[in-house]
């Protein structure tokens, strides 16, 4: 086995309970953490925001992925690539456990749905099955969870990827009627689930196809399409009638070549938010951490750069806009994919951009 895949292996070993009921992995303490102070010469009014600039999460095990703003509670929502859990991060500092684990699973993207009071999840057991901690004789699990806002109730698990022997779904984002999209970055594919929990498309594009990590984040324009980066090679595209038997696709043209595209977010003023990082380049090739504010006037059919910040806090994965700031969140992550340990073991950082 290669080094870094037992390394991860005994990252997940150690957080995985022995004898967890029904093969879930048991929920680790979840301690509130210490928020600090805000920093980094923010302007009185930004001062004066409820959540401080950066925050640092004392939560080990967790290694969240994925991050989103819940505007009923005022707080973030960020799963667990480890436990299969999404916890709620309050601006009081609090940490509290909203969806248990279900399977042994990653709980990677999220996506908060207050018009549909959910939050909705992709959900895989690839980083298990990579380290032969499940039973691979058995079909993969993948696909998305949908949850009570409330609650943390299950009110759906939808496989997807049927038939794939390693899916990964990544991230996903909903429609004004309510239908789901997930990306999965190695089937490399887009696929569209009903509110109801019915697989009623799967979107497949040549230029989706990438020999390593492929399509990644994803959201749903306004105005009725979707725009998805594709990991490998940092490209952008824009998905038309995303609900027609047919989609089209096209690329979206930028003005500077991306070494990745992680995380996406859509801002209120129609900028879009791209996380760039190494966490996952071909053949070992390495770069850096930034986060990248892009805008199109077009319709995006092109865009340009508005902003590319080479970001301090190691490995950011994707990012949640609030209406205090967009907050970049910095899970640790790349101990579960290599065994590299974490360079803040035990925690996790949200930092305002």
């Amino acid at each position: 086995m290669d080094p870094s895949v037992q390394a991860s292996r005994r990252t997940l070993l150690r957080i995985a309970a022995a004898g967890a009921a029904g093969g879930a992995l048991a929920a680790a303490p979840l301690p509130a953490f210490a928020a600090s102070s805000p920093s980094g010469g923010s302007s009185p009014a930004v001062d004066r925001s409820p959540l401080p600039r950066t925050l640092t999460v004392t939560a080990p095990g967790l290694y969240p992925e994925g991050v989103a703003w819940d505007p009923r509670r005022k707080a973030f929502l960020v799963g667990s690539t480890a436990q299969g859990t999404i916890s709620v991060v309050g601006a009081d500092g609090s940490l509290t456990p909203l969806v248990a684990p279900f399977a042994r699973v990653s709980v990677i993207g999220i996506h908060v749905d207050t018009a549909h009071g959910s939050v909705e999840a992709a959900y895989s057991d690839y980083f298990f099955r990579r380290m032969g901690m499940v039973d691979t004789s058995l079909p993969p699990v993948n696909g998305v969870g949908v949850f009570d806002l409330t609650t943390g109730a299950v009110r759906q698990l939808v496989p997807v990827s049927a038939g794939e022997s390693e899916p990964r779904t990544n991230d996903l984002t909903s429609d004004r009627h309510g239908d789901i999209y997930v990306t999965d970055t190695e089937a490399d594919t887009v696929t569209r689930v009903s509110r109801a929990g019915e697989v009623l498309q799967v979107i497949r594009d040549e230029r989706f196809t990438a020999a390593g990590t492929g399509p990644n984040g994803i959201v749903a324009h306004p105005a009725g399409f979707l725009l998805m980066g594709k990991y490998d090679g940092g490209r952008l595209f824009r998905i038309d009638r995303p609900r027609a038997a047919r989609p089209v696709v096209r690329e979206v043209r930028l003005d500077r070549p991306l070494a990745s595209i992680d995380g996406l977010a859509l801002r209120r003023d129609g900028s879009l938010i791209a996380v760039v990082n190494d966490l996952s380049l071909p053949g070992g090739m390495t770069g850096r951490d930034a986060v990248v504010v892009l805008r199109s006037t077009d319709g995006w059919r092109t865009a340009r750069t508005l902003r590319d910040q080479t970001w301090p806090l190691a490995d950011p994965t994707t990012v949640a806009v609030t209406p205090y700031g967009d907050y970049v969140i910095s899970g640790g992550l790349r101990e579960i994919l290599s065994g590299v340990p974490s360079s803040t073991p035990g925690q996790f950082q949200l930092r305002r951009r």
